[in-house]
């Protein structure tokens, strides 16, 4: 009898202890969507893919900067841009100009009129310049409000 109980009390333990991993699968399933749901709105939220904006390069502290700064589907694309020389320039979203506060995107090519820069993970909404600045000289050769 004594062995019976034993049996009957090990079979119900196991039972329920796969019972409750089995539930315990289905809560960690129901995590990760959410999980996946929330990632995939935190991306959303953190690119703005709905509108465009753009503004036109204008050159400060005696550099030239010219040509077209675009912001569509997480890229930044400078279309007809030149600039003066520099030893170390360097594209940077910005607000209002502020490089210190600004988003360091990648280095430009100073003569080269087509160049696109993906903004993937950058929160465009706080930006609303785009600035070309020489790293080396801590010099803003020139900026494009963006609207």
């Amino acid at each position: 009898m004594n062995i019976k109980t034993l049996l009957l009390s090990g079979t119900i333990a196991t039972s329920l202890l796969l019972g409750a991993c089995n539930n315990m699968d289905d809560k960690k399933d129901d995590m990760k969507e959410e999980a996946k749901s929330e990632t995939k709105k935190e991306h959303r939220d953190m690119t703005d893919t709905k509108g465009m904006q753009e503004g036109m390069f204008k050159g400060e502290n005696k550099e030239k900067v010219e040509g077209k700064a675009m912001i569509k589907d997480n890229k930044l694309m400078l279309k007809d841009f030149s600039s003066s020389k520099g030893p170390d320039l360097h594209v940077y979203l910005t607000k209002d100009g502020d490089i210190k506060k600004g988003k360091k995107i990648d280095k430009i090519d100073y003569d080269k009129a087509e160049q696109t820069f993906d903004l993937k993970g950058i929160h465009v909404k706080d930006y609303n310049t785009v600035t070309i600045y020489c790293d080396k000289a801590h010099v803003t050769f020139g900026s494009a409000t963006l609207k």
